[in-house]
């Protein structure tokens, strides 16, 4: 399965009667590499199981009857006790989360759009980090959360009831939102906005309402370090473990650049090869730390961040814009998933 060269994917994909997955996130369920994603079809999602290149197709329930179309281009998905939840929305579609076995919605949609969902860890607990293009604000979801059965169903007949028991009030999943009002996304692609942990704290990384770039201490409701704007605006986040420390990895226009949180000030950029950057992950494979961007032309580009330098050639396998981009293990190695618009989901081997 890789012996084929890191210039051409090791596989190209897609499901039946499918152009394209216009966004994907990324789950490991009994000990297998999922994908799941969107195929821009309405009221559907689908998974993709790398290892065997199979394909599902799910289908969503309505989220209000009003509106029965599914918008869903921003997709999330984290394992909750052992099942998919997924969490996302588009432009005409506010957030939503379903059970994707059964199709069942979760959450009901939030009002307005929705411009990126992204699963973040903090440490044991994963969250859905929602970010909403062309105004200010993201949200950290739970993706245990749920309504409660009941909700919407009325207040039933008051004749029937027993004013003698009362019953529990039940929580409601707003609870635990956090809704971060200092923070603004400008893309539409998952690297949006980042969070992860940062010596030990729950932090988001992204632009900030009113300019520069924020890293924002989820529990103390502040932000911790701003960084001063760029030449070229920042767009995509992410952060990444550089020797021993976490650094911000930010990127727009054709600039990587990484932020060090300690001094709040900004590295050389790289020039990135290649058109404008579309998105961008970034990670530790082998103890080496890695950004890899997708840009409007297709290329993919991977970088060692220690090492400041571009990994091998720019894989070109895609002929378009590159929508999402992940980097996972597969057969105990490393991997690189990509989509593009009107192309197969590629797997790459990453290049060492």
């Amino acid at each position: 399965m890789f012996a084929m060269t890191v210039h051409s994917p090791l596989i190209s994909s897609l499901p039946p009667s499918c152009h394209e997955i216009v966004d994907f996130d990324l789950v490991t369920l009994d000990g297998k590499l999922i994908l799941v994603g969107s195929p821009g079809q309405d009221r559907r999602a689908c998974t993709w199981d790398p290892a065997s290149d199979r394909w599902t197709h799910h289908e969503l329930d309505i989220v209000d009857e009003r509106f029965p179309l599914t918008d869903l281009t921003a997709i999330g998905a984290a394992v909750v006790d052992g099942r998919i939840v997924i969490g996302g929305g588009g432009d005409h579609q506010g957030f939503a989360m379903w059970d994707l076995e059964t199709g069942k919605v979760r959450l009901s949609a939030q009002e307005g759009g929705t411009g990126s969902v992204v699963r973040a860890d903090f440490g044991d607990r994963s969250i859905l980090l929602v970010g909403f293009v062309g105004t200010w604000g993201v949200q950290l979801w739970d993706p245990s959360d749920a309504e409660p059965e009941d909700w919407g169903d009325g207040d039933g007949d008051l004749d029937d009831e027993d004013d003698s028991v009362t019953e529990p009030e039940q929580p409601s999943p707003y609870d635990s939102l956090v809704d971060i009002e200092e923070l603004e996304c400008q893309s539409g692609a998952s690297s949006a906005a980042a969070a992860g942990l940062s010596a030990g704290r729950p932090v988001v990384v992204a632009g900030g309402r009113d300019g520069g770039v924020l890293v924002w201490d989820v529990e103390e409701e502040r932000h911790l370090v701003e960084f001063d704007d760029l030449e070229e605006k920042p767009t995509e986040f992410a952060l990444a473990s550089v020797d021993g420390r976490m650094w911000v990895v930010a990127a727009g226009g054709q600039s990587l650049v990484l932020g060090d949180p300690e001094s709040s000030g900004w590295g050389e950029p790289f020039t990135v090869p290649g058109g404008e950057i579309r998105c961008l992950t970034a990670g530790t494979v082998y103890g080496r730390a890695f950004a890899a961007t997708g840009a409007m032309d297709g290329a993919i580009c991977v970088w060692d961040l220690a090492e400041r330098r571009l990994l091998g050639r720019p894989l070109q396998g895609h002929g378009s814009e590159v929508f999402g981009l992940r980097v996972a293990d597969l057969d105990s190695r490393p991997v690189i998933i990509s989509s593009a618009h009107n192309d197969p989901v590629h797997l790459w081997e990453f290049p060492l």
